[in-house]
């Protein structure tokens, strides 16, 4: 019978694994470069050696992948987005320089509402090149939730920051994003780790 596994010995692992992830490159490796990594994790003395006197063998494989290196690709995310301010997207795509008038925070990304000197408004959406629809739908979601930010009619400016977490994005899968967005008036700045 599997026994609870403590705060110590979880946070022990999670450090291993992080160390381990960032010695491999995990965020700029294909799948198959990462699934034999997730093979030596669980082989590790310190990673599946702990956690085997824990959980069931079969098991292991699933909580380092869903309960460790999800949270390490999460936390890689906040740290790209974290180093690109809204403000600096908005005069990258558009050559305009704003101030941040507002800031929501949702699932650990956020949405700000800029302002430039003559009134023009954008809304800035964090997520990764992955998950980049929901991105645009938390900008979409915001402007339908805070309709002053609808000024004579006109909407906010729309942009998306990226986050390449895997650092894997194609020039290919670049232009589908960035044809698919310029069709509703939306751009996109691609952050890589």
């Amino acid at each position: 019978m599997a026994k609870s596994l403590p705060q110590k010995i979880s946070a022990q692992v999670k450090q291993a694994v992080y160390k381990k992830a960032d010695e491999h490159g995990y965020g700029a490796r294909t799948r198959a470069d990462n699934s034999a990594f997730m093979d030596t994790l669980v082989a590790d003395a310190d990673v599946g050696g702990v956690l085997k006197n824990y959980m069931d063998s079969a098991v292991i494989r699933t909580y380092i992948k869903d309960g460790i290196l999800n949270a390490y690709a999460k936390q890689r995310g906040r740290e790209i987005l974290s180093a690109k301010p809204a403000t600096d997207t908005v005069k990258q795509l558009f050559d305009v320089d704003t101030s941040v008038i507002q800031k929501y925070k949702d699932n650990g990304k956020t949405v700000s509402v800029c302002r430039s000197d003559d009134g023009k408004i954008f809304v800035v959406s964090e997520g990764t090149v992955i998950k980049w629809e929901t991105a645009l739908r938390k900008a979409l979601d915001l402007i339908a939730r805070e309709p002053r930010l609808i000024i004579n009619g006109v909407t906010p400016t729309i942009c998306l920051q990226l986050a390449d977490i895997n650092a894997s994005i194609t020039d290919g899968d670049k232009k589908h994003i960035t044809a698919a967005l310029t069709a509703i008036s939306v751009k996109a700045r691609f952050c890589g780790g």
